[in-house]
């Protein structure tokens, strides 16, 4: 009782920004909140309106995915804590860990109520910018994976959509882990993913940035002397890890950190950083969600490739549209896992860009930039009638973007048929066709 009487105390005697105060929060990685797009588009040719489109996103701002009493942060410091060996900031963290477990205890792996509104915004948009594609009673065919986040971030996609609607629009569900979550379905990715954890660049990245200083620096705030040296290499990493979880976590829990009555400024896991070790950690973070989910070392490397089958989706979903005719949308809610391969196998200018100096963790791939919260990659296409023809625009984040070494004079409007035939010659390189089984695809790649 003493002990957690102290620690409140100092939590109200000691400014929780005190060591961490002048940092922005340009350190949240993939758990970047969304913002949405300012400038303007670009003027549609004359004549052309929006009649389909084909999009796949990323889940809201979320909650934690696992306890956080399963962390291995929750339990050092519980232990440290019987034994006295918490530093008087490691007493200030306990209490922190505790206010974010009440917080957190019913809630892991839901969409937050930030997310909730990253979501409805986005459906709002899709109407405003494209309200030509929403005419009449639709029925929207709409992609889920099995985690519940998805399905949350769908509903609240369409809460936006039919806010601005006329006519409201049903939707169908259906899950399709083949080409939402590719990445657990390829044995040769997972091996490769795991393998990543002690691939060379990594190490060598760990070895130049020095983030064994940087993980006993921050346990050693935390705990004594004595207990600090009952610590292994892999524990402070863990702990420190943990931490900095947290510290991007709250950005996503404001509304619930007001509900459940407390601030915002006493979770304050920032303060255990130094501005720069939260840059370093980042960044860290980001070389780690490059390699093994964005263009790595190879654009052509399997942690792309593994994401054909949501291209061969795209295609034949756009062909099937073409087909019918119909204003239509096709929408699919999915992971940060599943935006950023297909972002490089699309070869969005930028997010298609292998790393170049492998000894430095800060890369022209920047996870906060690629792969935000409710991240999402859009095709938009157009037609003007008495022509046969469709223009296409690809976004990333809701920006127009640039297909790399394929060229449009209207751009960022691209033929579509230039589009189609640019990707299906890319797909005939890598020995797929649209018509190919997916799921022995992904049990096949190499």
């Amino acid at each position: 009782m003493r002990i957690i009487i102290l620690s409140l105390l100092l939590v109200i005697v000691l400014p929780f920004g005190a060591f961490a105060q002048n940092c922005n929060s340009d350190f949240l990685g993939t758990k970047t909140l969304y913002k949405s797009p300012g400038p303007r588009y670009t003027p549609v040719p004359k004549g052309y309106e929006p009649v389909f489109i084909n999009h796949v996103g990323r889940h809201g701002a979320r909650h934690l995915t696992k306890d956080v009493r399963s962390t291995l942060a929750y339990s050092l410091l519980f232990k440290a804590d019987s034994l006295n060996a918490l530093t008087a900031k490691g007493e200030q963290l306990m209490q922190m860990v505790i206010a974010l477990q009440k917080i957190e205890k019913w809630n892991t792996k839901f969409i937050s109520a930030e997310g909730k509104d990253e979501l409805r915004g986005l459906g709002e948009r899709m109407y405003l910018n494209y309200p030509n594609v929403f005419k009449g009673n639709l029925n929207l065919d709409v992609a889920i994976t099995k985690e519940i986040r998805t399905r949350q971030s769908a509903d609240a996609f369409l809460v936006g959509l039919n806010g601005k609607l006329k006519d409201t629009v049903s939707a169908t569900f259906h899950n399709d882990d083949v080409a939402l979550r590719f990445y657990d379905l390829s044995p040769a990715y997972k091996t490769f993913e795991n393998s990543m954890d002690s691939d060379a660049a990594m190490l060598a990245i760990e070895k130049a940035d020095d983030f064994k200083a940087i993980n006993f620096s921050v346990a050693h705030r935390i705990f004594t002397a004595g207990f600090l040296k009952q610590l292994d290499e892999d524990q402070r990493s863990k702990f420190v890890a943990d931490i900095f979880g947290f510290a991007t976590i709250v950005y996503s829990l404001k509304t619930e950190i007001s509900e459940g009555g407390d601030e915002s400024r006493n979770l304050n896991f920032e303060s255990i950083f130094t501005c720069n070790e939260l840059q370093k950690l980042d960044e860290m973070d980001s070389m780690n969600e490059d390699l093994k989910k964005g263009p790595g070392k190879n654009n052509d490397g399997i942690q792309v490739r593994v994401a054909v089958p949501l291209l061969v989706d795209f295609l034949n979903t756009t062909d099937e549209f073409i087909k019918t005719g119909k204003n239509d949308a096709r929408l699919r809610f999915a992971h940060a896992e599943t935006i950023a391969p297909f972002a490089a196998l699309l070869q969005i200018a930028s997010a298609d860009k292998p790393i170049r100096n492998i000894g430095k963790s800060k890369t022209n791939w920047n996870a906060s930039a690629v792969i935000p919260l409710s991240a999402n990659v859009q095709w938009v296409f157009y037609k003007r009638k008495g022509t046969s023809g469709y223009l296409v625009k690809v976004l990333l984040n809701e920006q127009e973007e640039k297909i790399d070494e394929l060229y449009s004079k209207s751009f960022p409007y691209y033929q579509w048929r230039d589009l189609r035939t640019f990707y299906l010659k890319k797909l005939e390189r890598l020995k797929v066709k649209t018509s190919d089984d997916m799921s022995l695809y992904l049990q096949n790649l190499q």
